[in-house]
């Protein structure tokens, strides 16, 4: 007898299934490579992600099931995991300054982005505070359905917008700026043995089903970070994983990123791309006027602390500063933390809104 998780597999390896997912993953592997051979930073990341949203915005049926999905953030997980050690977790001793710092940004970011949306295009004051929020895009599009006169289809673009430009231009922007520092990051270590990465996926499985039990954000993908970092951290296994293991993650993350785009409505995609692309340039100015004196103070590198304070979403900001070289668990745990907060925040930020619906 099946139970459900094997039962969901099997439906969805169908051979109709099967021809989406394998076209879904060649046109994310061929973003990827094209990217890779140009040599732009992140290529399996953010050209797969280029490559998946500009074929789901042609028509072309981009999905990922959710068993791959799944598997996927675990593997990027345990990778991320893999590369903390004892003297990064000696770093940790920096975060209470820097995460002020994120309260700042997040604050500045939606206040900001909301300010623009409604002064240059005229959005409506429920519509630009939701389009303002950085990241947590589900937990968004569900307070869309409860604010009085919220467009939520824009608001969904907009976060879909803003997500993917990230995605695609941060890496090389950051490259190109020169501001990852690469004196700073870990130095590279050897291949890790059959027995580590044994040990990390032990270890990583076990704290992903312990944070989904808790409702952790991101489970599947903290929940590994956190066991293989345990691990790694203690001296156990010092040893970071192998890139075969790597690239097939960031490809499937990409395309997970890209099919957002797909069965949305052309011309309102077209109206809005602009509005969320100037929400992007603005949360940006945002974020790196906070991540700069914040750098500074800590002697981090500015990428990485912007990177932890650009409004984006969990899983992806992390796989980024994976894919980048930069501080995964600094980045992951401030995205978490924004995350938590927003749940608190965003309500009263969108009081009136939320009130008027209730009254209605």
């Amino acid at each position: 007898m099946k139970g459900p998780w094997t039962a969901r597999i099997v439906a969805e390896l169908t051979p109709a299934a099967v021809i989406r997912l394998a076209t879904t993953l060649a046109i994310g592997f061929a973003g990827g490579l094209l990217f890779a051979c140009a040599g732009l930073p992140a290529p399996w990341l953010s050209g797969a992600g280029l490559a998946s949203a500009a074929a789901a915005v042609a028509g072309v049926p981009i999905t990922v099931p959710e068993w791959l999905k799944g598997v996927s953030l675990v593997v990027l997980g345990v990778i991320a995991g893999s590369a903390v050690t004892p003297d990064s977790i000696a770093m940790m001793a920096r975060w209470p300054l820097s995460l002020a710092g994120l309260a700042v940004c997040v604050g500045l970011i939606m206040i900001s982005v909301s300010v623009y949306l409604e002064r240059v295009h005229g959005y409506d004051r429920a519509t630009a505070r939701l389009s303002a929020v950085p990241g947590a895009m589900p937990y968004v599009l569900a307070l869309a359905t409860s604010c009085a006169g919220a467009d939520t289809a824009r608001v969904a673009i907009i976060q879909v917008v803003r997500l993917a430009a990230l995605l695609i231009l941060l890496p090389a922007v950051l490259t190109e700026l020169g501001l990852t520092r690469p004196e700073l990051a870990a130095p590279p270590r050897p291949t890790a043995t059959l027995l580590d990465i044994a040990l990390m996926t032990a270890a990583g499985t076990a704290t992903g089903f312990a944070f989904k039990h808790f409702g952790v954000p991101a489970a599947w993908l903290f929940g590994p970070m956190v066991g293989a970092a345990a691990v790694t951290g203690s001296g156990l296994a010092g040893n970071a994983l192998p890139d075969w293991l790597t690239v097939p993650g960031l490809l499937v993350m990409g395309t997970m990123v890209g099919a957002n785009f797909a069965e949305m409505d052309v011309r309102l995609l077209r109206n809005t791309v602009v509005a969320g692309l100037g929400s992007v340039l603005v949360g940006a100015a945002a974020g790196i006027a906070c991540a700069i004196p914040v750098s500074y103070l800590l002697d981090l590198p500015v990428a990485q602390v912007w990177l932890a304070y650009a409004p984006g979403g969990v899983e992806t900001m992390a796989v980024m500063a994976l894919a980048l070289g930069l501080d995964v668990a600094y980045v992951g745990g401030h995205h978490v933390a924004r995350f938590l907060g927003l749940g608190v925040v965003v309500p009263f930020f969108l009081r009136k809104e939320l009130a008027r619906t209730r009254t209605d």
